[in-house]
């Protein structure tokens, strides 16, 4: 019923501005009833759903640079946005918002658009949570990323991402052969500093992605930097179809099964438990699961994952806004267990971290590579009335030990490090894998 009062309300908001006459009533007469349902809705999940209580006068001082910033953007040199103040409940911030959108639309006319004012309103409010991991969505924004995580079809460029630590910044670390990067001349180890003209710093992988991804045919502009240098000018890569491959699998030698993951999709568990499965009907005796790039994904997938390697008892624990925390268990769908080695880098994070901690906590395989990403936190993903959405930080979660891993991550039991170089997945070229074969084969080394 939350949702109901919650539209009642705005439609109260909107009918007074409409008939009171007032100076407000001409401030808001471009503003849709759809645009004060999402400013209604964008502010009160992010005040109701966030992992911790949020001052109302920070969301509101987060909506005023906003608003601001999106000004400036449309060449408005010195914008004017009032400071906006409610009470210590709330009360008050929407309508604050609302009249502030409408005072843009009368002072700057056409040079703006009040939807464009509304998202711009609830951007300033997620930014100023300081949470790499909440963030906005477009309508298109929200099925790139879905796709992305399903691993359906989708436009892009067919790059997959990883995150320097050293520099902050994100490089482009596998290049899909064939794809649009492929062809225009992106590199692997080129560094990406900006997506048609947006810088990609403080953007967790997710944006960095829905920023990639767009309409079939469409072109992207990145800027690179190569081999240390600024290139001269953007890289025009034009989108096609891209279905980057979920699950691979194939059997190495002396019967070890080797199995990669590239993310949690929906149906990520049953696609692991056929690929092992199948490999023990090749004569696996060993595994290799590699987790290695793989940022995450749903979190029940993950526990499914994990559940074919843990028979029964805890996966992962929640704790949301209320601090209890909620056991998931394993789903009882283990495969017949054999020998495992665990591969994972600092790429490996959220629902990889999870999988891993899992199997490092409870005994059932070792992991083998460098300490992992660090993130220890869960996002809820709500979807406002026109298709857009706000990802946003819910839980904290924890090992299947009772580890919070968030800012930290998982030291492997085998420390191997990545030169450059190496080629993932192939035995003699790939330090890490090397170092798990060896393991399992000759387990005293």
């Amino acid at each position: 019923m939350k949702p109901i009062r919650r539209a009642l309300a705005v439609l109260a908001i909107c009918v007074t501005v409409a008939g009171s006459g007032s100076r407000l009533a001409a401030q808001t007469s471009d503003i849709s009833l759809l645009d004060l349902v999402e400013t209604e809705f964008g502010y009160t999940t992010i005040s109701e759903q966030y992992q911790q209580p949020v001052a109302p006068q920070r969301l509101l001082d987060g909506a005023r640079v906003g608003i601001t910033a999106y000004l400036r953007s449309r060449g408005i040199a010195q914008p004017y946005v009032g400071t906006m103040h409610v009470h210590a409940d709330g009360r008050g911030a929407v309508p604050a918002i609302d009249q502030q959108i409408g005072l843009a639309i009368q002072r700057y006319g056409p040079r703006v658009s009040a939807l464009a004012l509304v998202y711009a309103a609830i951007r300033g409010e997620v930014a100023a949570l300081n949470d790499p991991y909440s963030v906005f969505f477009t309508a298109r924004e929200v099925k790139g990323f879905s796709a992305a995580i399903d691993g359906t079809s989708f436009g892009g460029i067919g790059v997959q991402l990883a995150f320097d630590d050293a520099s902050k910044q994100w490089r482009a670390d596998t290049i899909f052969d064939g794809s649009p990067a492929a062809k225009a001349g992106l590199r692997a180890g080129d560094t990406i500093a900006a997506v048609d003209g947006t810088s990609l710093n403080g953007l967790d992988n997710a944006h960095v992605e829905a920023l990639l991804r767009g309409a079939i045919g469409s072109t992207v502009h990145l800027a690179i930097v190569r081999d240390g240098a600024s290139l001269e000018a953007p890289v025009a890569i034009v989108r096609a179809a891209v279905t980057p491959p979920d699950v691979t699998q194939r059997l190495l030698p002396d019967g070890v099964g080797y199995v990669a993951l590239r993310s949690f999709s929906q149906d990520a568990g049953t696609k692991v438990r056929d690929a092992l499965l199948a490999l023990a009907k090749q004569g696996a005796r060993a595994y290799v699961f590699d987790l290695r790039g793989n940022g995450g994904g749903y979190e029940s997938a993950a526990v499914h994952v994990a559940s074919a390697f843990i028979a029964s008892g805890p996966i992962v624990a929640n704790a949301g806004r209320d601090g209890k925390r909620r056991v998931s268990d394993a789903d009882g769908n283990a495969v017949p267990a054999l020998p495992l080695a665990v591969l994972v880098d600092h790429d490996s994070a959220s629902g990889a971290e999870l999988v891993a901690g899992a199997i490092q906590d409870r005994h059932a395989g070792t992991l083998v590579g460098t300490r992992t990403f660090g993130k220890g936190v869960a996002q809820t993903m709500f979807q406002l009335p026109d298709g857009s959405a706000i990802k946003l930080t819910t839980a904290r979660y924890y090992t299947a030990g009772g580890r919070f891993i968030d800012k930290v991550g998982l030291q492997p039991d085998i420390p191997v490090d990545e030169p450059a170089g190496s080629q993932p997945g192939v035995p003699g070229a790939d330090p890490q894998l090397d170092r798990a074969l060896e393991l399992l084969v000759r387990p005293g080394v």
